[in-house]
């Protein structure tokens, strides 16, 4: 007779840990569920085991096909107790090698479904005589077979898979295996009439339970799934958010260019001072509402990890006139005291980013100023070497006399859209992202800003970006550096003047078409102007021109369809096609380019930037020497007036100078004898005239 009592006891066991599982944690997690099913195919086959034991304990008193029916349902269930296994141990992995194991096994099971069912009418595998004796059919070992590939298969998953597996995981799948390995021995070799296979298994699902499945560690599964659901959820809002900025930066910079433009033109031919005035409160509110735009737009990339550092090679004092140009004024007109100190022992020339480095000193000092009343900002400039001898930490150090950060409120300070101590700073105007754009590029810099405030008294920041010296040659003194940099510049620049060449703009918006046509009217270049795509073909069609300024959102045909357009019909011929647009984000020039066009201008257009953009294309034989300008900076064309150059190294006197001879004379301003001589190897002034 067969022994059951083990089996009696299991299947006590699994009862008992179905039902409590069941009751206690309703909520299971996937693989909860999945060991929950394995567990009752257990459950199933070693009810049958004990059913089968006891019918063959009394075969003599039951029909053999019973006999035979019986057994097969139980060779069925212990298939579906490894299949279910494989289906548990599939949950863990979740790869395509764990998919091909899936699919295989269940087709083994199929395929042994298969087998046991011929096997009631060929008795291959198994049989029982007309005495209700157990007879090994000549394929016996096929019983074993389910057992065997399951197994196999198994281990090799584990073991392909030993590195992504958490511990526990690992250990609760090999101890089960070898408990089941270790009841078929016992069974088969030792004790073939107590029943102790399925009893094993029993143990090692219990065994599982608890190193895997333990309610502990179902909570935690359930805490971290939820974790990641709302991370998802998080990052879907996140990146609506950041969608929608960009939309709207760009819905706003489009209109944000008809006023600018406009407003530019304005200036120029305004000759009332007042209306002057004016039009530049325009321009400096025009330009602050596109700070403010950039600001969120940055934010929007840095968020949504499509952000990017671009270096260059860039000199320290062209970036140091620029942030002292545009941050001095604006503490002079608070009536604050400004002090810029450079360290003259500086590398002259870095590498880096040099619009993100302008950036960030801009931001740090022009947050001085706004939050300082009276009293002064001082900015210390230095750089001291770092490990490697090609690197220097260059520190921006800003002092002010503002009012300063409480403690409880330094923690926020570079949190995005946040406002520190909001009721007594309501009146300052911002979107409370500076400092936060400020601290997240300094850090993709692999830099940091320390901050030391006392609350009434003021604040320091101290920035350091680390950065690679190109030229070590020392900055030297700063403000005779900002001289010679401005001389060169001066010496150096040419404005376009290209009266034979012509180029085609093509945009949907009017006023867009203005404000370049407008922008480009001191060029003399031959202007055409296009409402659409379909328009452009057409022109391009009909003339050859230098150059195609192409908007690229436009209504029924974009400008990336009108370009496709003329290269499918090969209307271009070589010449390059400009995309027009109010996309700013990262890397929105390296996507036009890949789509074919030649280069990039962003709206608002500037006129340095489109002047300097069509010199790169405009062959260089059109563009002739640029006309002398007026005082108003406006081209003059030779209106009978003789030229002169004006020379010496007070500005203030020059421009005096220059006012008093207007009307009189084109005058040319030059400051220094360098750039005098540089001036004069290039231009034939009728006159030189040098202020003393």
């Amino acid at each position: 007779m067969y022994n059951i009592y083990f089996e009696v006891a299991a299947v006590g066991f699994l009862a008992i840990l179905l039902l409590y599982l069941h009751v206690e944690y309703p909520k299971a997690s996937e693989s909860n569920i999945l060991y929950r099913q394995w567990v009752a195919w257990i459950l199933v086959s070693e009810i049958l085991d004990i059913i089968t034991g006891r019918m063959i304990d009394y075969g003599y008193l039951i029909p053999p096909v019973l006999n035979i029916l019986v057994n097969t349902v139980y060779f069925y269930t212990t298939a579906g107790s490894f299949w279910g296994f494989a289906r548990y141990l599939h949950s863990f992995v979740r790869s395509d090698k764990s998919r091909i194991y899936i699919g295989f096994n269940t087709a083994v099971v199929v395929l042994y479904i298969c087998i046991m069912t011929l096997n009631v009418f060929t008795g291959w595998v198994f049989t029982f005589d007309g005495a209700g004796q157990y007879i090994h059919g000549p394929v016996y070992f096929l019983s074993y077979g389910i057992q065997i590939v399951v197994g196999t298969t198994s281990s090799v998953l584990l073991w392909t898979y030993r590195d992504s597996l958490e511990k526990r995981q690992k250990m609760a799948v090999w101890l089960f295996m070898i408990l089941i390995v270790s009841g078929f021995l016992l069974q088969a070799v030792f004790f073939s009439k107590i029943l102790l296979t399925s009893y094993m298994s029993s143990i090692a699902a219990m065994t599982l339970l608890f190193i895997i499945e333990t309610p502990d560690y179902l909570r935690l599964t359930q805490t971290m799934e939820e974790l990641e659901h709302q991370k998802n959820l998080a990052d879907i809002a996140n990146n609506a958010k950041s969608e929608f900025l960009a939309r709207m930066s760009h819905e706003i910079r489009t209109p944000l260019n008809g006023i600018l433009g406009m407003d530019e033109m304005i200036i120029r031919d305004a000759r009332d001072d007042t209306i002057k005035k004016y039009a530049a409160d325009i321009k400096g509110a025009g330009n602050t509402l596109l700070s403010l735009i950039n600001d969120l737009l940055d934010m929007s990339k840095i968020e949504s990890g499509n952000f990017e550092l671009i270096p260059v090679d860039y000199d320290l004092s062209s970036v140091l006139n620029d942030v002292k140009n545009i941050t001095e004024p604006r503490a002079l007109k608070k009536g604050l005291g400004y002090e810029l100190t450079v360290s003259p022992d500086i590398p002259s020339v870095f590498n880096g980013d040099e619009i993100r480095i302008r950036q960030i000193v801009l931001n740090i000092i022009n947050n001085a100023i706004k939050y300082t009343n009276e009293g002064r900002v001082c900015i210390e400039i230095t750089a001291l070497p770092l490990g490697d001898p090609g690197e220097r930490d260059l520190t921006v150090k800003v002092s002010d006399t503002g009012i300063g950060i409480r403690d409880e409120d330094k923690d926020k300070l570079f949190k995005s859209f946040q406002r520190l101590d909001e009721e007594r700073n309501r009146t300052v105007e911002g979107t409370g992202l500076g400092l936060s754009i400020t601290d997240r590029l300094v850090n993709m810099m692999g830099g940091h800003i320390e901050v030391e405030s006392v609350y009434g008294k003021g604040s320091v920041f101290t920035v350091h970006i680390p950065q690679t010296v190109v030229n070590a040659a020392p900055l030297g003194e700063f403000s005779k550096a900002i001289l010679m940099h401005t001389n060169e510049n001066q010496a150096e620049k040419t404005t376009l003047y290209a009266p034979d060449a012509r180029i085609l703009i093509v945009d949907d918006n009017e006023m867009n078409l203005e404000v370049i046509e407008g922008l480009l009217r001191d060029t003399r270049i031959r202007l055409d102007l296009a409402a659409s795509g379909k328009e452009c073909i057409e022109m391009v069609s009909k003339k050859r021109y230098d150059c195609v300024l192409l908007d690229q959102m436009m209504p029924v045909m974009n400008g990336e369809e009108t370009l496709k357009e003329m290269e499918r019909a090969d209307l271009l011929q070589g010449t390059p096609v400009i995309a027009l647009t109010a996309d700013a984000i990262v890397g929105a020039k390296d996507n036009y380019l890949s789509k074919g066009f030649s280069d990039y201008i962003s709206k608002p257009v500037k006129l340095n930037a489109l002047e300097g953009t069509l010199r790169r294309y405009i062959p260089q034989e059109k563009q002739l020497k640029d006309p002398v300008r007026s005082s108003t900076g406006n081209a003059v064309m030779h209106e009978g007036l003789p030229s002169l150059l004006l020379w010496g190294d007070d500005p203030q006197k020059l421009r005096a100078e220059k006012e008093r001879l207007s009307g009189l004379y084109q005058c040319i301003c030059v400051t220094g004898r360098d750039a005098m001589e540089k001036y004069l190897a290039k231009h034939e002034p009728d006159g030189i005239f040098h202020v003393l």
